[in-house]
């Protein structure tokens, strides 16, 4: 059977595939995006109703990612005419050491961005649901939450208008590279393409078992808490509560938003979870003998929430648990790169926490005016908190809630679309 012809092939169809899918086939490139279950399936870790973002960040780099980031996701919102973000009446109010609050504030502050650094009383006065008595807090009025689900769906239908293709219920077998083409052997047949992008989710060593550096899929329990008070049920709509994050000493990062998820709770978890070794296995089918350790991640977030959020009932809660994956490397930083070896196929996995914080403009030289961005060897090294395969540098974990990773895959984009011939 002869091969099906396209100028780039993404494999992958969550948030950071789709988005790159969507950017090429608007930079003109006849763009064909593969996944191989349902779009917006539930087995990966882009399904789900909502997702936090924020502005406060320690580097400049992501503060520039999420602005235009943001800039693009109001324009669609006008383009389509639905809500993708929600922002809290009060910002969002972000806890940690004083240091680290004051790097925020100092960075916000370059762009010209507003931004308060509380003491602990006085984010008590203000912010009374929560009781942090321990820290300094930093309020970001730009903080909100993201309609994932709608967000990934626009995506997609965006792509979709533009003339891109889709090829669902498609598994890749395997693939191979000569003479500067890509041929990618699928359930449903070849495809054939100069370029290809993988954003393979927890399958990224499934499909690249060489891969020098090993994704690990994590088990996340996401819970749900309602108030104890029913007269407090208008205070957690995502309009009133504001998103929140805690930093703690321990590098532990706890976080919640209003009722987007499930009416009347708010969803309150702890970045991190339990090792998954099966990607094949969905995360709500767990073996029964691993369910009372996941159980512990539950129960750490209950402790919490008595202690620093006492409005929310513990004691009968949380009214629903759901799993979820993320996949990260050992070292827990992401991994963007070419393929070793390769200069035409490119490889992003290992970003689970991140992945829908900022879409990105697709235009090399706004890229390269608004982040300095330095071309080498056909890397692309702005180094907004990446971790390569070649590792060229680290970032702490507690940044993986606001790295703005799709904007990495789409720069990444950009030189493909500047290479493919057409």
């Amino acid at each position: 059977m002869t091969a099906q012809n396209f100028d780039v092939i993404v494999v992958g169809a969550g948030i950071i595939g789709s988005t790159t899918a969507y950017h090429l086939q608007k930079a003109g490139k006849k763009t064909l995006l593969i996944e191989q279950f349902t779009l917006g399936h539930s087995n990966g870790s882009s399904h789900g109703k909502s997702r936090i973002t924020k502005h406060a960040h320690g580097d400049a780099v992501y503060v520039a990612l999420v602005t235009d980031a943001t800039a693009q996701i109001r324009e669609l919102e006008k383009k389509r005419g639905e809500q993708l973000i929600v922002v809290s009446e009060t910002g969002g109010i972000i806890y940690g050491s004083t240091e680290f609050m004051l790097k925020n504030k100092n960075t916000l502050a370059q762009f010209g961005k507003e931004s308060e650094l509380l003491t602990a009383y006085e984010a008590r006065k203000r912010y009374p649901l929560y009781h942090y008595d321990e820290y300094s807090a930093l309020v970001d009025p730009l903080a909100g939450v993201i309609l994932a689900n709608k967000w990934l769906a626009a995506f997609q239908d965006e792509y979709r208008k533009a003339g891109g293709a889709i090829s669902e219920h498609t598994l890749v077998k395997n693939f191979t590279e000569e003479n500067d083409s890509i041929l990618l052997n699928t359930c449903k047949g070849d495809f054939r393409a100069p370029k290809a992008v993988f954003t393979l989710g927890s399958w990224i060593n499934k499909l690249l078992p060489d891969l020098p550096v090993k994704g690990q899929t994590q088990i996340l329990s996401v819970c749900y808490w309602a108030p104890k008070d029913p007269t407090d049920l208008p205070l957690v709509k995502p309009e009133k509560y504001p998103v929140h994050l805690v930093y703690q000493p321990d590098g532990r990062c706890f976080f919640s938003m209003g009722s987007v998820d499930v009416e009347g709770a708010v969803k309150f978890m702890l970045h991190g979870g339990q090792n998954h070794y099966d990607t094949d296995v969905p995360a709500g089918d767990i073996h029964e003998a691993r369910t009372m350790f996941i159980q512990k991640f539950v129960e750490d977030v209950r402790a919490h929430i008595a202690k620093n959020v006492p409005f929310l009932d513990t004691v009968n809660g949380p009214v629903k648990v759901e799993r979820c994956k993320y996949t990260m490397s050992p070292d827990e930083h992401y991994v963007i790169d070419y393929l070793p070896g390769s200069k035409n196929i490119q490889v992003a996995g290992c970003m689970s926490g991140a992945g829908f914080k900022t879409p990105f403009r697709t235009h090399r030289e706004s890229v390269e005016q608004l982040l300095n961005v330095r071309w080498e060897r056909n890397h692309l090294l702005i180094c907004p908190s990446s971790h390569l395969i070649d590792s060229r540098r680290e970032i702490p974990i507690y940044e993986l809630m606001t790295i703005n990773l799709i904007a990495r895959i789409v720069l990444m984009a950009v030189e493909i679309t500047e290479t493919v011939k057409g």
